[in-house]
This record gives C-alpha cells, structure tokens and sequence, in this order.
C-alpha cells in the first residue's frame, strides 16, 4: 500500500478495515454545522454584506494593529525564533468545524508533526464565525498534544465576528476594540450598519478554561497582529491577513513590501490562495500591484505561497522567469 494520496485510493485510506481512534479526542456533545441551515448562513452573512455595503476590514485590520503597537508589539512584527539551519514547520488549513472530520485529521496531523519545531494554520480557525466559545472544541481540545506553538493567519470566517475572538488567543489576550462613531444615516456604511452581524456575548471562563488545554510554556506564542512574520533557521515566514474579500489593504501592503527585501528565502502564508483550481487569484493590494507581484519579484527571494480557503491540497509549480515557485493549497485541515 502507498503512504501517499496522491498515488493510490488506498493510500487516501479508502477501503482500510482498521478503524481511526479519533473519536476518543472528541467531546461527549458535538455541535455539526450544517450549511443549508439558515440560521448559520444568517450568521456568517457578513461577507456578503462587505460585498454589498463596502468592506471594512482594512479600517478594522488597522485599528487592531494600532492597539498591538501601542500594547508593545514590534514595530515590524517579525517573531525571531532560535530555530537550527534545517528543521520542519506543519501548515494546516480551515480545521476549526469542531466535529468528525477536524477531528480525523488530527491523528495523523500529530503523527507526522512529531519533531516539527511550530505550526501555523493558514485560514479559518473557527467556522462558523469564528465565536470565542469555539476555541475550546475546535482548536485547543484537538490540538492539545501538538507540544509546539501554533500560529495562525486569519480566514473570512474569523472575521464573521470582527476578528476578536482570534486576537484574543493568538495576540496576547487582546482587549476589545472600542465603538466606532455612527456613521450618517442613509449612506452605504449606514446600510452596513444594520444588517451586519456583530460578536455574541462571549463566557470568558469558558475561554479561560480552554486555554489551558494547550498551557505549556512550550505551546505559547504571541503573535504581533493579523498578519506577522517569523524568522526560523534561514527561513522567514510571512503571514498575511486578506480579510472578508481576499484582499489586502494599503498599510498591509507596504509591510510586505518591506517584509519581504533581504536575502533570506520566502514562505508566503495566505488565507487566499493565489493558485486554486487551475485559476491565478493574485491578491489585489489597496492602492494597487498585487501580493503575486511581491511574491514574483526576484530580489524577494520567496519558494513558495501556500494558502487555505479551499478545502483540499493543490500544488501548482509554476515557472517566474526561470527560478520555480511553489503555488500551495492547504485547506485540508477538517473542513469537510
């Protein structure tokens, strides 16, 4: 039998008469999302409303970064790790569901993570919404035994409920953002104002007591905003944050312009991929160029791109004026 998907269906586990062990990891009491349920397509409308009514994300996006700034994060938001010249990363992207198949991709996330320095899920950590009374189901209880930090980019769904919930975990407990005055009556922000979905009430001893599930000082990390970088080894990692639409904002953009000079090899992590079935998404910037024109640039340096969204592994190597970069989908990750 192949170990590989790719080469056979067995190798994909189809037809195995051994059954997975995944269900002891899960919770007595699963919430399953269902899609055709309106009450969640309601929820997560917020998407739909940023298409219509204008999208607010990069003002949102910025006033988070801004209060990281102030609270003390690095100016360039770069982690520097004391990683060896040669180790190994997990990307995994769109896990957060919480039922069967999140949780059947987690034994063999752990086997084949075994020595991997960190992991960094790339896109939606928490479906529908990305609710603070999620993370307990579907990130820290499934990756409990993964004994290394875990970074993260957000996904569009992260941001049904304006991103806080995931600055709260991944950003050193981030506070809420404050109101934002009322915007003119009759005008598009005001039409936004109304239909869009905003965070629930939140049980922050719920939050509390998740979080310790992954409480090993070798588990915590703290990320400088939404979007980061990290320095591992010779590698640097970069994250970025395309927010509801899969685009990038002006004050982003010029991060990874800067980010991305110098010598060192790329990794470009995404929660919009800029290949996906067979079509070149890639990824406008405020103001414009696109991050395909950094990620192509030579003087950048960058190997690869690899985004979540789309549920399923895609690889697309493609040609850049001789040198061969890595065109990625990772959104494996539970998603079903």
């Amino acid at each position: 039998m192949s170990d590989s998907s790719r080469d056979t269906a067995e190798g994909a586990g189809w037809g195995s008469a051994q059954l997975g062990e995944y269900r002891r990891l899960m919770p007595s009491k699963v919430e399953k999302i269902s899609w055709l349920n309106p009450k969640t397509l309601w929820a997560a409308r917020n998407g739909v409303v940023a298409s219509w009514f204008g999208d607010p994300t990069g003002r949102t996006r910025s006033r988070w970064v801004a209060q990281r700034a102030a609270a003390g994060a690095p100016a360039d938001k770069v982690i520097r790790r004391e990683d060896p010249e040669r180790f190994s990363f997990m990307v995994i992207g769109d896990t957060g569901e919480g039922d069967d198949p999140q949780y059947a991709v987690v034994p063999g996330f752990l086997k084949i993570s075994q020595d991997t320095r960190f992991a960094v899920v790339a896109s939606d950590v928490i479906y529908p919404v990305g609710s603070a009374d999620d993370y307990g189901t579907k990130f820290f209880r499934p990756y409990q035994d993964y004994p290394a930090p875990i970074y993260a980019v957000p996904g569009n769904h992260d941001w049904y409920e304006d991103l806080g919930a995931f600055m709260r975990v991944f950003c050193d407990d981030a506070p809420p953002l404050g109101p934002e005055p009322a915007p003119r009556p009759l005008t598009r922000a005001w039409l936004r104002s109304l239909l869009w979905h905003r965070p629930r009430a939140e049980d922050g001893q719920r939050l509390y007591e998740a979080r310790r599930l992954r409480a090993a000082p070798a588990q915590r990390t703290v990320q400088p905003g939404p979007y980061w970088a990290v320095d591992a080894g010779p590698l640097r990692i970069i994250g970025i944050d395309t927010g509801l639409l899969g685009t990038i904002d002006a004050e982003q953009g010029a991060w990874l312009r800067e980010v991305s000079q110098g010598p060192r090899p790329k990794i470009l992590i995404t929660g919009s991929p800029l290949y996906v079935d067979g079509e070149h998404h890639p990824c406008a910037i405020e103001g414009g160029g696109t991050v395909d024109d950094i990620v192509r640039a030579p003087e950048h340096h960058y190997v690869a791109a690899i985004g979540g969204d789309i549920h399923n592994y895609q690889r697309y190597p493609v040609d850049v004026d001789g040198r061969t970069i890595q065109y990625v989908v990772s959104g494996g990750g539970g998603a079903f």
